[in-house]
């Protein structure tokens, strides 16, 4: 039986790495007996593409908030009752509950109001005539279920003014009574009857299951007088027949509804400012789907969450503080993540987090399926650049040529049509080839972002970059970046050329070998981001 569903993500704008770590995790998570989702943070990119196609694996679900919304999390089973439904039946209802409000509903089952204990106890604080007006809208069949007969003779044209009378009188005594459309109760006395009918008796309840005749029956039909057969006693019908009120009559109309999309907090914010003891919830196509009260919204069990390749907050989905962090696997620094127990944490020095993924599922005794593992491998390859980023030990590239094998590929062919497909810079706008692996950095007191990508021409890299260096600079001052950085990374390792925008540029020419000028530059050794520039550019900012 699978446990409760734990999401496994890596970090913002994914790359090959994160989406290929959350997805093999996740797979030996779940034969592990774990309800692991892998997820993404955003598009994927060619690369990324070209793999999960290569080997025939879906997309992972797209998250962008950890945040739980009202359908993540527990609520009542709402309890129906139609707007007709007696008093009755629904404190019936009410006592086999928990939660002690109805939800009512109208002909087509859409959400017409709430009872709670407090509206079904009105009509005991009514004035009479106040419960009079209630009881003329019962129906005859919910009269009839309420006190426990049957109709014997019907009426299209029933309406009575819900004026109850219990008839012990002789014949001879009542006439000083208006009986015009009342109901009255009685046993027996057929001239009682008769005269009840021709003083415009709306309904007559016979009780003691007493005999009526034909005639009387006859009669009755004639003048438009129902009546209703009860073998109960006069006194216990007069008892319960207030009951027969619909419910309808009773409930809160002015409902406070929420969305199954909206998040707990902002609901519980929102609800401060309300006294109701339930709130319905309804779901993608005006369906009720549950109710919650503020037992719900201070009880809640929060999204879980397994982050790999990343374990800084400015890279993890957005609002992580309010999650649940069951595990962090990662091969970079360690970050700021902060957790309120203590988890698994597995970071260790090498090239890319498949490569601990892979460990994982050695020492769990599982051998990874070709989908797997041709994942797994896809991953090394890009985040080492085939072995040629400084970042690379042997441990990645022992795990590559093993994993290689599982997955029936040849390595170096394979490598040079997977890093191929993520060097198309003339078909993407420079938004989105800024945007396919931006990552954001707090360095000292300022905030850097370092884009890379892959190329294979220059010349590619040529014809598209004065509209990117504008773009660059829009997407700076937009994102309010100190330094903006972009690599473009030779496809096959040979070196790096730098573009960058912001006011800490000057900073470039003495990390780069060659300037080209004040925006940008070539470096034949920097092929890393987290391993070469950003440990250069922390020396220097830090001592800013």
């Amino acid at each position: 039986m699978m446990s409760e569903m734990v999401y496994i993500v890596g970090h913002k704008n994914p790359d090959t790495d994160s989406i290929c770590s959350a997805i093999t995790y996740a797979h030996l998570k779940q034969l592990q007996g774990v309800n692991a989702i892998p997820c993404r943070l955003g598009p994927l990119n060619e690369e990324t593409k070209f793999v999960l196609n290569q080997f025939g694996v879906e997309n992972p679900l797209l998250l962008k908030d950890a945040r739980c919304q009202l359908k993540d999390i527990e609520m009542d089973i709402p309890t129906l009752v139609h707007e007709d439904c007696s008093l009755k039946d629904a404190w019936d209802n009410m006592l086999q509950m928990q939660n002690k409000v109805l939800c009512v509903v109208d002909d087509i089952g859409a959400l017409s109001g709430m009872a709670s204990i407090s509206d079904l106890v009105k009509p005991r604080l009514m004035q009479e005539d106040e419960v009079e007006t209630l009881v003329a809208k019962a129906t005859l069949d919910t009269i009839a279920r309420t006190i426990g007969g049957e109709v014997i003779v019907d009426s299209t044209n029933y309406k009575t003014n819900g004026k109850v009378f219990v008839v012990t009188l002789s014949s001879e005594k009542q006439s000083g009574f208006e009986f015009k459309d009342a109901i009255c109760i009685l046993s027996d006395g057929e001239d009682k009857q008769r005269q009840l009918i021709d003083m415009g008796t709306a309904l007559m309840i016979i009780t003691c299951n007493q005999w009526v005749s034909e005639e009387i029956c006859s009669y009755a039909k004639e003048k438009g007088c129902v009546i209703i057969k009860t073998s109960n006693d006069t006194m216990k019908v007069a008892k319960t027949i207030q009951e027969s009120i619909p419910v309808g009559t009773l409930m809160a109309r002015n409902l406070v509804i929420y969305k199954d999309t909206e998040y707990v907090n902002d609901v519980s914010k929102k609800i401060t400012n309300t006294r109701y003891r339930s709130y319905p919830v309804l779901g993608e196509h005006g369906e009720l789907v549950g109710t919650i009260s503020r037992w719900h919204l201070l009880n809640y069990q929060r999204k879980k969450f397994i982050l790999v390749d990343h374990s800084s907050k400015v890279q993890a989905i957005n609002f992580i503080d309010d999650a649940e962090i069951e595990e962090i696997i990662d091969h970079h620094h360690i970050g700021n993540i902060e957790t309120s127990r203590p988890i698994y944490f597995r970071n260790q020095r090498c090239g890319c987090t498949c490569t601990i993924v892979y460990q994982l599922y050695k020492e769990a005794g599982v051998v990874p399926s070709r989908e797997m593992a041709g994942l797994m491998l896809s991953a090394i390859l890009s985040d080492t650049l085939k072995f040629k980023s400084a970042t690379t030990t042997q441990v990645d590239i022992d795990t590559a040529y093993k994993l290689a094998e599982l997955a029936g590929v040849d390595l170096d062919q394979y490598a040079l049509d997977m890093l191929s497909a993520s060097v198309a810079l003339k078909d993407a706008t420079p938004t989105q080839i800024l945007n396919r692996d931006l990552k954001t950095y707090e360095i000292g007191k300022y905030k850097v972002g370092i884009g890379q990508t892959n190329y294979r021409n220059m010349e590619d890299i040529q014809s598209i970059l004065p509209v990117f260096k504008e773009n660059m600079t829009l997407e700076r001052r937009a994102k309010e970046y100190d330094l903006l950085i972009m690599m473009f990374t030779h496809v096959m390792a040979e070196g790096t050329m730098f573009v960058f925008s912001g006011k800490l540029s000057h900073i470039m020419a003495d990390i780069m070998k060659t300037s080209f000028n004040d925006r940008s530059g070539y470096d034949p050794d920097i092929i890393s981001r987290k391993q070469q520039l950003v440990p250069m550019l922390s020396q220097i900012l830090k001592n800013m």
